[in-house]
Parts: C-alpha cells; structure tokens; sequence
C-alpha cells in the first residue's frame, strides 16, 4: 500500500516536470534570428583570425583576407590607452553582451498550466491572469476597487491591493485571498504564486 502510495507520487511528480519542460518547450520565444545572427558574427571573426593565424604560421608575408592588411595599419597608429581605442573596445562588449542577451532564450509568455496529461500544454496570459483574479476579488462584498501586481521579472508573487468604504473591515482581507485562491484553484497554474492581500480604507 505505502509503495503504491510512493510510486504514485513519483509518477506525478515525474508528469509535473514533463509538462513543465512541454510548456516551456511550447511557449518561451526562441529568439531564432538574433541567435542566427550572433552565431555568424562569431563564426565570421573567428574564421577571419584562424586564416590570419594560419598564413602567419605558414611564414606568409601577405594576409589572405581582403581589407586586414589596411586594417591593421590603421590599428597601429593608434595605443592601448587612446581614448579612441577605448571607445571602441567599449562599444565592442556592449554589442557582445546585446548579442548573447539576444540570443538566449525569451521568458515565457505567459503561466503554464497544470493538467493530467504531461503531453499536453496550457498557458494563460499574465495580464489576463491578474485580470480575472481582479474581478473574482470585484465580487466580494464592500470591496471596491482592486490591482492586482507581480508575476513579473522581479516579483514572483501576487499583490492584491483591496480598497474598501467599510470603517471596520473586519476579516475583509481573508474574504478577498479566499476568493483569489479559489479563482487560482480553478485556473490551476503549474506553479501556484504566493497570494499577498493588502487592504486599504478610503472615506467618501
């Protein structure tokens, strides 16, 4: 019974991380073209310095790659520490990092969703994700006016700011992360975000 119980676990545990790896498979942008891009950059350098290195070894006198001769004339007028130099250098790394930041893979369009088949993917929106979880929070009573934050680069959680004309709001706040968590448990997000509810008072 306890090994059945334990096998089930890992198997689901197993599913979770297979839709996870399906989802992000299925909705984070892949930034193709940057990265296409960047990699015949690289390719195109690098195969310019392998030519150069190969007919200096070979004792050559003549640069086989078209403009490096008038290139490296221009570079040798110029030190380490000129300003100009500098500028350069400084603007070559800057355009190397806008590359690699490129290239690499996009944040996820949205939250995946959870479900019993790991073969199969679900997303929804963040914006319309903190939409409906406005208006489920809308429908408590005394509430009046809700934003809903987080779910972004920095926060990973949600923050509920709740407005209510109630002097005394009591278990207001509870009443409002109840029917957050209820709108989230019929969403089912992969992950679920820690809920933070905080309440304010306003007279007419």
């Amino acid at each position: 019974m306890a090994e059945a119980l334990v096998q089930d676990l890992i198997e689901e545990e197993r599913g979770r991380r297979e839709a996870r790896r399906l989802a992000v498979r299925a909705f984070r942008p892949r930034r193709a073209f940057a990265g296409f891009a960047a990699a015949l950059l690289v390719t195109a350098v690098n195969g310019v310095a392998a030519i150069e290195l190969l007919a200096a070894a070979l004792g050559s006198a003549v640069h086989p790659v078209p403009g490096v001769a008038a290139l490296l004339d221009v570079l040798r007028r110029y030190t380490w520490n000129d300003p100009n130099v500098l500028v350069v250098m400084g603007g070559v790394a800057v355009l190397g990092a806008a590359f690699l930041a490129a290239a690499l893979p996009g944040r996820l369009r949205g939250v995946p969703l959870a479900g019993s088949d790991p073969r199969q993917a679900g997303l929804i929106g963040r914006a319309a994700l903190r939409r409906t979880l406005t208006e489920a929070a809308l429908e408590v009573p005394g509430i009046e006016r809700v934003r809903v934050r987080g779910l972004g680069v920095v926060r990973r959680g949600l923050v509920v700011r709740a407005g209510t004309y109630y002097r005394n709001p009591s278990n207001l706040a509870e009443l409002v992360r109840d029917a957050v968590d209820a709108r989230l448990d019929r969403i089912e997000p992969m992950h679920r975000p820690p809920v933070d509810v905080r309440l304010g008072w306003r007279k007419d």
